[in-house]
């Protein structure tokens, strides 16, 4: 059963370096590197966006450990970052991507609401 479950948590890590591995003239730096228990793995592309993951086994379960984090520009040009873990209990965000404004709340001005339109509110 071990078996099974590290040869699918390898088959979605290695999907997500397809999937997630840009490729093209926008790369910046790209590693993928074997390690003895586990790999390295990280790219940086022209446009800001980043990853870096470090996976291990361990030896005494079999169990794949991933961490990392991720990292984009919004089109306003604030950064964001994502800490990340998988394991044998899942994928878990570590830390969340922080907004640097608040949520806007507009402060509008009204002057006093007609007696007619509050009656038709209530019913």
């Amino acid at each position: 059963m071990r078996v099974i479950y590290v040869f699918l948590i390898v088959c979605a890590t290695l999907t997500s370096f397809i999937i997630g591995a840009p490729i093209g003239d926008d790369l910046v730096s790209y590693e993928n590197v074997q390690i003895e228990d586990g790999y390295r793995f990280s790219y940086e592309t022209k446009d800001g966006q980043a990853r870096e993951e470090v996976g291990t086994i361990d030896p005494s379960t079999g169990v794949l450990r991933v961490t990392g984090w991720y990292s984009y520009y919004t089109p306003d040009g604030v950064m964001h970052r994502v800490d990340f873990v998988a394991d044998e209990n899942g994928y878990r965000v570590e830390s969340k991507p922080s907004s640097v404004e608040e949520e806007f709340t507009p402060n509008v001005e009204a002057g006093p609401i007609d007696r007619t339109v509050l009656l038709s509110l209530v019913g």
